[in-house]
């Protein structure tokens, strides 16, 4: 984009940034900034004093049409060939509205004098009016209805794609070199289907919450500790309340544990590496203090099977995997040990039960009150108390 003086037509500045042409921008009423779209999908906020881009901003499907702006604010509207129109606020660097309504490519739009309606064309040869309201319009849910939307689509084509199937095209790239007769043993054993919705993002948000809150804690705890160290006092620190006085790992094994084991998968799929590596480190703490290990070694294995091409690129990480190897299966031997000598006690107790049940009680001498005496909890105190009122 290169722009010039409009009296003398005198060259002024060079944009650059779009990876392709440019097919729409407009400028806002104060001149200074210019937003632009293209044929990438994004949309490009200028400044107009020194040609820096402020914002690119990404929510169309399909390359953008036209782009106006709002007279006398930073406001403007897009449309695509995604067969949408957007609404954008440029000093915040959002999106306010999605409007749906055409059934083919919006090719123009038009905006009033005072921004009261637009109109809009496409290729379906419809002219729509879009007329303001006096509704209040809630950020959140408008970004709530679209995600909804986006995951019914993305839900829809896909069909009955599973877990497994996810998951070996996220790590296709780094088992290239693998045989390829090893594919099924890879599967994870869980194979429930990946559906994507609000709930499973409202969850990893959650997650990625929890584990920037974890190491916020983690950071003050070692000020507090250093400062005790430095000034010779054993103070204790008060406990977060935000964490209901939890420390960090137990705090996150907390809220991993309040996901639905349904959402868990697609919830830990939404992270990014960064938090993905800040998770492991914090289920090493967990699986050294022995705590929630099941919960821990399924969580552990799903992320390297998700990540996996990722993580081998990642040399730092190496040496917490080697120790998160160790410990997934010293903490796994441990319950299976445990969980086999229950097994075998209650094995133990069915069968002595077993031996017992035909055995004929012979109850010799005794009365059918010291018999009945026996029967039921405090008996033998009740027996005792009225032998005492026998002999008053």
């Amino acid at each position: 984009i290169k722009v010039f003086f409009d009296d003398s037509l005198k060259f002024f500045l060079s944009l650059y940034g779009h990876k392709l042409p440019v097919l729409a921008f407009d400028s806002s009423d104060d001149d200074t900034i210019l937003a632009s779209g293209g044929a990438d999908k994004s949309i490009k906020i200028w400044g107009l004093d020194f040609g820096d881009t402020h914002r690119t901003l990404y929510g169309h499907e399909d390359s953008i049409t036209d782009l106006k702006f709002v007279r006398r604010t930073h406001n403007f509207f897009t449309c695509s060939k995604d067969k949408t129109l957007r609404f954008w606020d440029g000093d915040r660097f959002e999106q306010i509205l999605l409007l749906n309504g055409h059934a083919s490519e919006v090719c123009a739009l038009a905006i009033s004098r005072t921004g009261a309606f637009i109109l809009s064309g496409g290729m379906d040869r419809q002219v729509r009016v879009w007329e303001r309201t006096k509704d209040i319009v809630f950020l959140d849910e408008e970004r709530e209805r679209e995600l909804e939307d986006m995951f019914d689509k993305v839900d829809g084509s896909r069909k009955d794609e599973n877990t497994a199937d996810v998951l070996l095209k996220a790590q296709k790239d780094g088992e290239e070199q693998l045989n390829a007769d090893d594919d099924e043993n890879d599967k994870p054993q869980s194979e429930a289907a990946v559906k994507q919705n609000i709930l499973s993002v409202s969850s990893g948000d959650r997650i990625m919450e929890a584990i920037e809150m974890a190491d916020k804690e983690t950071k003050e705890i070692a000020a507090f500790r250093k400062l005790q160290d430095e000034k010779g006092g054993d103070g204790q620190r008060a406990p977060n309340p935000m964490m209901f006085g939890m420390d960090p790992p137990q705090y996150l094994l907390w809220v991993l544990r309040s996901v639905k084991s349904v959402d868990l998968e697609q919830s830990l799929l939404v992270l990014p590496l960064t938090h993905v590596e800040r998770l492991m480190h914090y289920l090493i703490l967990l699986l050294r203090a022995g705590k929630g290990a099941e919960l821990c070694a399924k969580i552990s294995v799903f992320l390297i099977k998700a990540h996996l091409s990722q993580i081998v690129a990642n040399r730092t990480m190496t040496t917490p995997l080697r120790e998160l190897k160790s410990l997934v299966r010293q903490r796994t031997t441990e319950t299976r040990d445990t969980v086999g000598f229950n097994i075998a006690a209650m094995k133990i107790i069915a069968r002595i039960a077993n031996e017992r049940k035909n055995e004929r009680i012979d109850y010799g001498e005794k009365s059918m009150k010291d018999i009945w005496a026996g029967m039921g909890l405090g008996s033998d105190i009740r027996g005792r108390n009225e032998h005492k009122k026998g002999n008053k």
